[in-house]
């Protein structure tokens, strides 16, 4: 089977991360796996139209290795086993938030042609988490790993919310899970989108944060 998959371009050897003999049909070895639980201390600042959020873990280490190993190489194999991986953490939060829906950012037309899935969509079906598509996105703008802060902001005008989902949002509460908190600019722009229609909460889950 592993052989299969290397055929496929969907396994390797090789640690994705350090390059260790890795384990079984997974791209990690067994202590670049032991690293993947949550950091803490982690400092919250307050994000514009966010009633509150978690964050799983810092960006680096093995974890920004297998975050650019799922969007850069296409690989949503490795997304849902990191769904797996992070789901007890990922629980724990929707069950203090009780959120009546889960949803998450959607990819621009031109990324998503590209990696041929959402990323978070297949972490979230790793974990076993119900969720809803409730926004889309418009326009072709570049990875937002390329951008600095200004044109982030700008990028994340780019989301609005699916013409089915206005009318229901009044009086919900909302949680979005993204994979990476960098400036807060596209997770505010989510948030006040589903305010703005009459939600009545807005909650947040990152696996990683940039520092």
């Amino acid at each position: 089977m592993r052989k299969f998959l290397r055929l496929l371009g969907i396994s390797q050897s090789e640690c994705i991360h350090c390059q260790s003999p890795a384990m079984g049909d997974l791209f990690l070895c067994k202590e670049c796996i032991q690293d993947i639980k949550p950091f803490h201390p982690i400092e919250y600042t307050p994000i514009p139209y966010v009633f509150s959020y978690r964050v799983f873990g810092k960006y680096e280490g093995v974890l920004k290795s297998i975050l650019q190993q799922i969007k850069f190489s296409n690989n949503p194999f490795l997304a849902r086993w990191l769904g797996e991986a992070i789901k007890d953490h990922l629980w724990e939060f929707i069950e203090q938030t009780n959120p009546d829906i889960i949803t998450f950012p959607e990819l621009n037309l031109r990324r998503f042609w590209t990696r041929g899935f959402n990323q978070i969509e297949e972490i979230l079906k790793g974990a076993g988490v119900p969720y809803q598509r409730v926004f889309k996105r418009v326009g072709f703008d570049p990875p937002m790993a390329r951008l600095d802060k200004k044109k982030r902001i700008k990028a994340s005008q780019t989301h609005t919310l699916r013409e089915e989902w206005i009318e229901v949002l009044e009086g919900k509460k909302v949680l979005i899970v993204d994979d990476v908190l960098t400036t807060g600019g596209t997770i505010s722009r989510l948030c006040e989108l589903l305010l703005s229609v009459g939600a009545e909460q807005t909650h947040a889950f990152f696996l990683t944060k940039e520092f």
